[in-house]
């Protein structure tokens, strides 16, 4: 799968490093919006790299309008854009920054905004480009391309930059509040179903004295049913006897005293008799 793939990479190249902290399958939910986001790098330059990774074994190809299909063998199929899907993801996961859902280290009293960016991970398939510019189509890389990419972009040589830079028990903190807003999916069957406002037939309490109603089968299983004559009754506990269970206990009169017996009272009998 693309996400097992580019979770390899993050976890060999970054996951072993103090100044890196790495998330996997982290879903966030914020004013009624879900971000199902599939991996999270987090440097101490506050940078937070939120990863979309997906696998298109016949490729995929984006047009200039940013429109993205790929193939079921030589059929084209349209697939929703991955750079709009993460888009969504880091918007989700801005406004919860925004909010304040997680406290953020300070320096001369004031927060350290992290930086967000949005990479799209293909594991396997040609990515096909279009000549014209598309918005955020330089987000959109190969998976092995992850390092190089993170690296190249991380290391600008600004000042500012080297000012947000934090320690690693602050990338630690920060990263475990990201985390502690997980929220699982659950789901409400009674309601996805339509079972919480369905009333229980009311049931007429059976007395004592009431005969117990007997639901026939259906008649599908009737008509289904193999004919069996009965051949008689246990003499034991009255259940109805097979031909060849009776003629059994005729062969074996002497066995059984010249009863029919059903094949539990049989073995009974045969104790009392011994």
């Amino acid at each position: 799968m693309g996400e097992s793939s580019a979770a390899y990479y993050a976890d060999v190249f970054f996951g072993a490093s103090k100044n890196w902290a790495v998330i996997h399958d982290l879903r966030v939910e914020h004013q009624g919006f879900v971000a199902q986001i599939d991996h999270i790098l987090i440097g101490r330059l506050f940078d937070v790299w939120v990863l979309e990774s997906k696998r298109f074994r016949n490729g995929i190809k984006i047009d200039e309008r940013g429109e993205c299909i790929t193939w079921s063998g030589r059929r084209p199929i349209a697939v929703e854009s991955p750079i709009e899907q993460n888009r969504r993801h880091v918007r989700i996961l801005q406004d919860l920054l925004d909010a304040g859902r997680i406290p953020l280290p300070r320096r001369l009293g004031l927060p350290i905004k992290p930086k967000l960016r949005s990479l799209v991970l293909i594991a396997e398939g040609r990515i096909s480009r279009p000549n014209a510019p598309v918005p955020g189509i330089e987000t959109v890389i190969k998976t092995d391309q992850l390092r190089n990419t993170v690296i190249q972009h991380g290391d600008t040589g600004n000042p500012l930059d080297l000012m947000k830079l934090v320690g690693p028990d602050t990338l630690e903190s920060f990263a475990r509040a990201l985390v502690d807003l997980h929220s699982p999916i659950t789901r409400d069957w009674e309601r996805q179903f339509r079972l919480a406002n369905r009333t229980p037939p009311a049931t007429k309490p059976l007395k004592t004295a009431d005969p117990v109603p007997v639901v026939p089968p259906p008649a599908a299983s009737i008509e289904k049913a193999p004919s069996r004559k009965s051949a008689g009754s246990c003499a034991t506990c009255a259940a109805p006897l097979s031909a060849g269970v009776a003629r059994f206990c005729k062969a074996n009169e002497d066995r059984f005293g010249g009863q029919l017996l059903c094949m539990t009272c049989q073995p009974k009998a045969l104790r009392r008799a011994g």
